[in-house]
């Protein structure tokens, strides 16, 4: 039995009616991030639906545009998300239902970050410290970084340029850290952001590194020194560093941040081998080498000539298909001899700069993990990379029942007879009459 529910409240159905689900897998793209809809059948003006939907086909009143909409089948909750509104024409509803993550952070969504009104940290201006904690937690820091290419218009700058942000007698150029940015912004957006960036040992120390020094001595814009990216394109950057998965609840405006490699180490969970039809369609996947690489900053003049330390990792093999994660996340240099950072930059620039803070200095390695693409892969891509030399689609058709789709879950492997998969995407019609026609990534 269908059942649809419009903020908590069940709705009159049709008779016969049937409710089309597109369920995608979310964790397999790094551009962009996929979603799940459901499309209802058109609901008619009832004494029920019109209150449910504010009368919104009355001439009145200007009714709600969107609702809370979930999907219920044999009991059981499949898909839940955002319904849409289309325009009543006097003889029904219509509701489009999706997750709508390009308004997962409101009205903040499209604002780059360096005009969010983010807090301002103060600290005595004759007293320059390391690093300021808010609640316990670092929030901004001022690593010594070796620049000699940085020039300066700023009132706080010093007339005579030591070569170096941040010492004793240097301009003051902030980085902030990347968990208490995410703290802020849930804060701001009235979201929840939880899980790997917050709880790694390592992870959770990683800072943006910029150019742009302070305007007025003992004051901290965290704003200031951010790029012109919205929360979004910071979230997908992050995540092609480090392999993130990203696990939304849209309508509770919850994320939660794990790893992929995590998802592809895991056994298959589940075995479907006798849900699957005997026929079935195999593609290959033409792109099975991966490369990873650095957007490297052409200000700074010792990126000019890609050194080692941010060169790219490109799967061993001769296979001419390759599958490229470009990330716009650089990490600063490390002169070792010195034990500092390193660059040679002009003053002004918010490109972000990524590096760990350790023990009062900015490095690009914390215990077991270095900022290099070649330990990057080891630490974060390692399984990922081994998927995809592997990889092909199967298309098939599977007879799901509807604890299959409740409990549905696209970081677990499925088992079809003989061979370990994901589910890269579900579509089917309820009530379940025929089998669903599944898209299945050899995994």
């Amino acid at each position: 039995m269908i059942e649809l529910r419009i903020d908590g409240q069940v709705a009159d159905l049709p008779p016969a009616a049937t409710v089309g689900l597109e369920l995608t897998n979310p964790f397999l793209t790094y551009e962009t991030l996929f979603t799940q809809k459901a499309t209802w059948p058109a609901m008619a003006l009832t004494p029920l639906n019109r209150q449910l939907l504010g009368f919104a086909d009355s001439l009145q009143v200007a009714g709600a545009s969107r609702y809370n909409a979930q999907t219920f089948y044999g009991g059981q909750l499949l898909q839940e998300g955002v319904g849409f509104l289309t325009d009543p024409d006097g003889q029904g509803y219509q509701l489009a239902v999706d997750e709508p993550l390009g308004e997962f952070f409101g009205r903040y969504q499209t604002i780059p970050l360096n005009e969010l009104p983010l807090p301002i940290i103060t600290f005595p201006a004759d007293n320059l410290p390391r690093e300021i904690y808010v609640d316990g937690k670092l929030a901004v820091c001022f690593p010594e970084v070796i620049n000699p290419g940085f020039v300066s218009n700023s009132s706080s700058s010093p007339s005579i340029y030591s070569g170096r942000m941040n010492d004793a007698q240097g301009v003051v150029v902030p980085a902030i850290s990347v968990r208490y940015l995410l703290q802020q912004l849930a804060s701001l957006t009235g979201s929840s952001l939880t899980g790997t960036l917050f709880d790694h040992p390592q992870i959770s120390k990683l800072i943006l590194m910029n150019t742009q020094p302070l305007a007025t001595p003992g004051f901290v814009p965290i704003a200031s020194h951010l790029p012109a990216w919205t929360i979004g394109m910071l979230l997908l950057e992050l995540r092609k560093v480090f392999n993130f998965s990203y696990r939304f609840k849209a309508v509770e405006r919850k994320l939660t941040m794990g790893l992929t490699d995590d998802i592809f180490r895991q056994p298959a969970g589940i075995d479907w081998s006798d849900r699957a039809s005997r026929q079935y369609k195999k593609r290959q996947e033409l792109n099975r080498r991966l490369q990873l690489t650095f957007e490297l900053d052409g200000n700074d003049q010792l990126l000019k000539d890609r050194p080692s330390a941010v060169a790219d990792h490109v799967s061993a093999g001769t296979d001419p298909g390759i599958a490229k994660v470009s990330s716009k996340l650089c990490p600063i240099l490390f002169d070792p001899a010195q034990e500092l950072p390193i660059m040679s930059q002009a003053s002004g620039s918010t490109v972000p700069r990524l590096a760990f803070w350790n023990g009062g200095k900015a490095t690009n390695s914390l215990g077991d993990i270095t900022l290099t693409w070649a330990a990057l892969r080891e630490k974060f891509w390692a399984q990922t990379e081994r998927f995809r030399a592997g990889m092909f689609y199967a298309e098939r058709s599977l007879m799901l029942t509807p604890t299959d789709l409740a409990q549905l879950d696209f970081a677990r492997k499925v088992h079809v007879v003989g061979v370990d998969y994901l589910v890269a995407r579900i579509v089917v019609n309820l009530p379940v009459k025929q089998a669903a026609q599944c898209l299945l990534i050899r995994a």
